[in-house]
């Protein structure tokens, strides 16, 4: 097993494994949130990860909100544990996709195949028709 949590600004944290919950169902009990609140420092989060993660052999997978955020940030600083990965950009597909593939961890041959089918989940559709529609 491995820890997943999901980290945001605000209530997405908490919003995300609420979603996850609903096409998941159980596989997204063990999700963790952090949720960051105006007044408070990210920074007491992260010192109480860095006292727990070293006494655990189990990978710790960190899904923050935006890359260069104050979460981010702060909690891309963990990192320097072997056990720790840090991913930005937290969106319903890349949620989904850790807790429904990677409860066992997520392998390194892993992380390139993870990004590109996030990044394939972001799509612009408009009324407009491209050339492209003729091939459908």
């Amino acid at each position: 097993m491995c820890r997943i949590i999901f980290a945001s600004h605000g209530n997405l944290s908490k919003g995300m494994k609420n979603s996850v919950n609903m096409l998941a169902g159980s596989l997204s009990d063990k999700v963790e949130t952090y949720s960051l609140y105006p007044g408070e420092s990210p920074n007491d989060y992260y010192q109480k990860l860095l006292k727990e993660i070293p006494n655990s052999d189990e990978q710790v997978i960190i899904l923050c909100d935006i890359k260069g955020g104050s979460v981010h940030t702060t909690l891309a600083q963990l990192t320097q544990l072997n056990n720790v990965i840090v991913l930005s950009g937290m969106n319903l597909g890349m949620a989904l996709d850790i807790v429904l593939r990677y409860q066992e961890g997520i392998p390194s041959e892993d992380y390139e195949e993870l990004l590109d089918s996030s990044r394939e989940g972001i799509t612009l559709l408009t009324n407009l028709v491209s050339e492209t529609d003729e091939d459908f």
